[in-house]
């Protein structure tokens, strides 16, 4: 009998832990402060291949309660933007002041975007309906 409780004893343990209450919920950093990176934006060629304009001089400022801006070089491809955002753990979402509907001469940091945080990097992507265009920010933390 004693030699089936010693073989039962770690069946035991092990459900034991399996059903004990915990949470191993890691909460969301939010994106907040200054950060400076670049800005993609890659089309797929009709002939194959892939064409990459950058503009290298952004930076976004994230600031409490959910405003942002976008300054540096904004002069050629991409436009000083402002306004709100809010994010969920996956998804970014702006809503530019600056931006007018109908078509750009500048591309807007507006519209729902895809993530990634962990407290240093902040890198969003979006890409269009049709899958040629891909909007991509990669930002590295300056400053709170």
């Amino acid at each position: 009998m004693k030699r089936n409780l010693f073989y039962l004893l770690p069946l035991l343990l092990i459900l034991g832990e399996a059903c004990t209450p915990k949470s191993d919920n890691t909460p969301i950093p939010v994106p907040s402060g200054t950060f400076k990176g670049k800005f993609r934006l890659v089309t797929r060629k009709a002939t194959g291949g892939a064409d990459t304009l950058k503009d290298t001089a952004l930076v976004i400022k994230l600031t409490s309660p959910y405003h942002f801006a976008i300054t540096g070089d904004t002069i050629k491809v991409h436009a000083g933007s402002k306004g709100n955002f809010g994010y969920d753990g996956y998804n970014m979402s702006f809503l530019d002041s600056t931006y007018k509907a109908g078509p750009q001469v500048k591309y807007h940091l507006v519209g729902i975007y895809q993530y990634f945080y962990n407290g240093t990097l902040l890198q969003l992507q979006r890409t269009n309906a049709t899958g040629d265009t891909v909007l991509r920010y990669d930002f590295n933390k300056t400053s709170n």
